[in-house]
């Protein structure tokens, strides 16, 4: 920042202070499923505005004192968040109906408001639209102070209620059960919330500010199941939207600071939605590839042991280089695959060392082969012997079954079935199959 002006540095700074508290409050309200409750937060601020005009304007003062703007727009927000909890905790109307008429009826009152802001003489030279859309540019020192300790206020206390609003988020049941004050946690919540929507509306707008809190936190749950990296990662796309937004505000003329952030954290989302390494739809799609080759090289590792083990040929884990051979062509038969799909399979088998192609047109297991070939048939046969046991089905449905969960089973999965074999046949040898195999 060294070659940019003050005013430049400080509407930066400020609004990616702004952007990184966003991002951080943001996480809980929506692991606690509270976004829309912000939204009608930041729609009931709208007629408080235009009461802080007009008690501004009645005090003497020119209408566009951002104290008594901020201070209206929290009495109206405070004002609706406390309806949206009373409608719920003493009517029996659903969250989206009582957010829905909070929303709406407030959001109404604003406009009518704001039509008579425009009708008086100080209307047009109120600037209100500023706080409706954002204004980067007006950012003084004072308002990026106010941003500052405000921010600053939202980060201390959820650091000190970190683990209170974690079980809040998770398990509200639980925790109200254990005689945590969960309503008024949700208060402190949304009083944080509130804070944000205040001290945001100068900077982007009283109309966009839930779109600061809601995205980088939705983005951020691409990249982590973590919490405590979902607050970090959520903090630095709120910054960096933040500070690209309020640079392209002052770069751009025309461009409204709030659209720009909200346009550069929804772009940072839609990076996120297909790169993300945790649920990015990119790395999802490869790791649903991967699970699927695998299984289907179970699927034809154990067609083979199976067919060997018919003709009293089963291979053994211990000492065998190599399997006996089985013709490529009843291979294929065992499988409803297209001969692409089969071709693709027996040859990355081939090239991963766990088959090998013999003369006449047959292949055998080799050594590594065969391990997996046991390990595959192992599982499989576990699970079945689980399904018989607890739940009536017939043995072909008991088969699919099994073949659909196999493949995912982990150690500590693949641990409790050893145990209930125990228990019922004493052995941890490779179960016999419960229906004919061909």
């Amino acid at each position: 920042m060294g070659g940019l002006d003050y005013n430049t540095r400080l509407v930066i700074l400020g609004s990616g202070i702004l952007g990184a508290v966003c991002g951080l409050v943001g996480v809980y309200l929506l692991l606690r499923k509270r976004s829309l409750i912000g939204d009608a937060i930041c729609h009931a601020s709208l007629p408080g505005i235009a009461l802080g005009f007009f008690v501004s304007v009645w005090a003497g003062g020119s209408g566009r004192d951002p104290i008594y703007l901020m201070a209206g727009a929290a009495v109206t927000g405070v004002a609706g968040a406390l309806t949206v909890l009373a409608i719920r905790r003493w009517t029996n109307l659903k969250d989206d109906a009582a957010l829905g008429i909070v929303l709406s009826v407030f959001f109404g009152m604003g406009m009518a408001l704001l039509s008579l802001v425009q009708q008086t003489e100080q209307g047009n030279a109120a600037g209100i639209e500023g706080f409706i859309y954002g204004n980067t540019a007006g950012i003084m020192a004072y308002d990026a102070i106010l941003i500052a300790v405000a921010s600053g206020i939202v980060g201390i206390t959820i650091f000190l209620l970190r683990k209170e609003f974690q079980l809040l988020c998770f398990d509200a049941s639980f925790a109200a059960s254990q005689g945590w004050p969960t309503f008024r946690l949700d208060l402190i919540l949304l009083a944080c919330v509130l804070i944000v929507v205040i001290v945001g509306t100068s900077v982007v707008g009283v109309l966009l500010i839930i779109a600061m809190v809601v995205t980088p936190p939705a983005s951020a749950r691409f990249w982590s199941d973590r919490l405590q990296w979902n607050l970090i990662v959520s903090m630095l796309i709120g910054v960096l939207a933040g500070a690209l937004g309020a640079t392209s505000s002052l770069v751009i003329e025309r461009v409204p600071s709030g659209a720009a952030m909200v346009l550069y954290a929804a772009l940072i989302f839609a990076i996120s939605l297909v790169f993300g390494s945790k649920r990015g739809l990119l790395w999802r799609s490869l790791r649903l590839r991967t699970l699927r080759r695998q299984a289907d090289d179970e699927h034809i590792l154990r067609s083979m042991y199976e067919w060997l083990e018919t003709r009293q040929m089963a291979p053994d884990r211990h000492g065998e280089v190599r399997s006996n051979a089985m013709p490529r062509q009843e291979l294929a038969q065992l499988h409803a695959w297209g001969p692409v799909r089969f071709r693709s399979v027996v040859d990355r088998l081939i090239r991963g060392g766990w088959l090998v192609p013999l003369p006449e047109d047959v292949i055998a297991l080799t050594a590594s082969g065969i391990q997996q070939s046991h390990r595959a048939v192992r599982r499989h046969r576990l699970l079945e012997h689980y399904f018989a046991r607890w739940a009536e089905l017939s043995p072909d449905a008991i088969d699919r079954s099994a073949d659909y969960t196999e493949h995912a089973l982990d150690d500590e999965l693949l641990a409790m079935l050893e145990r209930d074999a125990m228990v019922v046949g004493g052995s941890l040898d490779t179960p016999p199959s419960i229906h004919p195999i061909g």
